[in-house]
């Protein structure tokens, strides 16, 4: 899944948990049911800006002491372990992460689209920005 959509979905998880700690739990298990959706991933020269963006975004936006930095974090945590093998500090069978480990034994099949994605971002976005009910 692309990183910029874990850190959003990881967002809207920290909102919903109200506790950073329990935000960051929520977002890196919600990497993994991500990971284990079909979904697009993108190149990394793509991803690693748009992931800059996103988390500045959330830590502009939120802060980060907030639920919604921390379930981001936790959500983009677990492909810190894919960037290494990709930039040759580590080796793919060094991973440990359930999605990741097999050389993506266990990962979702690719789509030829991100449109479920945005769709996805585009709801969690709603969710973050609405106003609060009074």
């Amino acid at each position: 899944m692309i990183c910029a959509v874990h850190a959003v979905i990881g967002a809207a998880l920290g909102k919903a948990a109200k506790h950073p700690g329990k935000a960051f739990v929520a977002g890196v298990a919600s990497h993994l049911i991500g990971d284990l959706t079909p979904h697009k991933d993108l190149p990394a020269k793509v991803e690693t800006p748009l992931l800059a963006v996103t988390v500045l975004l959330i830590l502009l936006r939120f802060g980060w002491k907030s639920p919604e930095f921390w379930g981001a974090f936790g959500g983009f945590a677990p492909d810190f372990e894919n960037a290494a093998w990709m930039w040759g500090i580590t080796k793919p069978e060094d991973c440990r992460f359930p999605s990741h480990i097999g050389n993506g034994k266990y990962h979702a099949p690719a789509l030829r689209t991100a449109a479920p994605q945005l769709l996805l971002v585009v709801l969690c976005l709603y969710y973050l920005l609405r106003p609060a009910k009074k």
